[in-house]
């Protein structure tokens, strides 16, 4: 039976207005969103605990501080001081730290191309985590800094941009925070090792990541360094019993050379990455955050998992997708090592957000279309994530 040309039409209208309506609730749960981090941003400190502004108040001494200026520096917060400073002296706060979020809220939803994604759960997932981000975008800290540099390095879309985003990258990591070192090591690694498993090489991509896994301790270990995962232990010294570090954690094993260094941070990655501990604490903010970070594991490895399926089976690694993946993975393997507390986690974690639900949104788009075009997403002229 054929249709009329009035059936046809009037069908045609229906699913343009229910398109209409669908976009119409997505503009107006991001906007929520926006207003909600916005409010957060503007007030959050003077409402929230002291404990949310520890960093930054190290940060307003050093602004404070007359010889803020004086010569070169490798301390990260007096450098973090130093760009706040220029900031500030051309916006008051109560103006930059909400314009802020609101620049994050909009490359957000240009990045996930998010009205194209009619989907409940990703939505809610995405929203959730932007807005939860305005705590930690409340005060002049680092994290503010170093979100825009990680994500230029993940979506930059020509070589030269790629080239300029990695020189800021260990720029950053030089004047910032020297451990980033060992995450572009970690981001290469897992670049090089996604590639290989994309060309149906599992074998040699698991070898590149059992080496690159390994590499920063032995190198630290000969070169006469303490253990990286000292670094959590001296953090943690003076917090013992502290009801600001109810999170806090230690090593499983003392150091005693690379061996046990290792394994303290192979045994804290699941440890912090599936934090079924905090459910024991029978706290209502823990008990959010283990759900809210296993939920977040699943999606982003459900999604990276079937962009490495459609990689494969078209033959193309793609660039923006492949990228986030490696930095997510590499900055996790990072936090394992150096993160003395659940609250520095997800403190830190910020800096993956977005990176990480680009990746989250690919399973979204490709259960739209599973055009080889998704699989070479090109953020530099055009920044949706689905064109």
């Amino acid at each position: 039976m054929v249709s009329s040309p009035t059936t046809v039409m009037g069908g045609s209208g229906d699913a343009g207005a229910g398109r209409d309506r669908g976009r119409m609730l997505i503009a107006a749960w991001w906007l929520c969103v926006a207003c909600t981090g916005v409010l957060i941003a503007r007030f959050g400190e003077q409402y929230l605990p002291a404990k949310f502004s520890l960093d930054a108040q190290i940060v307003y001494d050093y602004m404070a501080a007359p010889d803020l200026w004086t010569g070169l520096s490798f301390d990260s917060y007096l450098n973090t001081a130093r760009l706040w400073s220029l900031v500030l002296a051309l916006l008051p706060k109560s103006v930059a730290i909400p314009a802020y979020y609101c620049a994050v809220v909009a490359l957000t939803v240009r990045l996930l191309n998010v009205f194209e994604v009619h989907s409940a759960r990703y939505q809610l997932l995405a929203g959730a985590w932007v807005a939860c981000s305005a705590l930690f975008m409340t005060f002049p800290n680092k994290e503010t800094i170093a979100l825009p540099i990680a994500l230029w390095l993940c979506v930059a879309g020509s070589r030269a941009s790629r080239l300029m985003a990695t020189l800021v990258f260990l720029a950053y990591a030089a004047f910032f925070r020297q451990y980033w070192a060992i995450c572009f090591f970690y981001f290469a690694c897992a670049w090089m090792a996604l590639r290989l498993l994309v060309a149906h090489r599992g074998r040699a991509a698991m070898g590149v990541m059992l080496v690159a896994c390994v590499a920063p301790f032995v190198l630290a270990g000969a070169l006469g360094f303490e253990p990286l995962t000292d670094a959590r232990m001296s953090m943690n010294a003076d917090r013992v019993d502290s009801p600001d570090a109810r999170s806090a954690f230690n090593n499983t094993f003392e150091n005693t050379g690379v061996a046990t260094d290792f394994a303290n941070a192979a045994i804290a990655w699941p440890y912090m990455n599936v934090p079924v501990a905090l459910l024991a604490k029978s706290s209502p903010r823990y008990v959010f955050f283990a759900a809210f970070q296993l939920c977040s594991l699943w999606f982003f490895a459900a999604a990276c998992a079937a962009f490495l399926r459609d990689a494969r089976r078209i033959g193309r690694p793609g660039s923006v997708y492949l990228r986030c993946c490696a930095f997510v993975i590499a900055y996790s393997f990072t936090q394992a090592i150096f993160e003395p507390d659940f609250g520095s986690f997800l403190r830190h974690e910020v800096i993956l957000m977005i990176p990480m639900l680009v990746v989250v949104f690919y399973r979204a788009h490709a259960r739209r279309s599973l055009m080889p075009k998704l699989m070479d997403v090109r953020y530099g002229r055009n920044l949706s994530a689905h064109v």
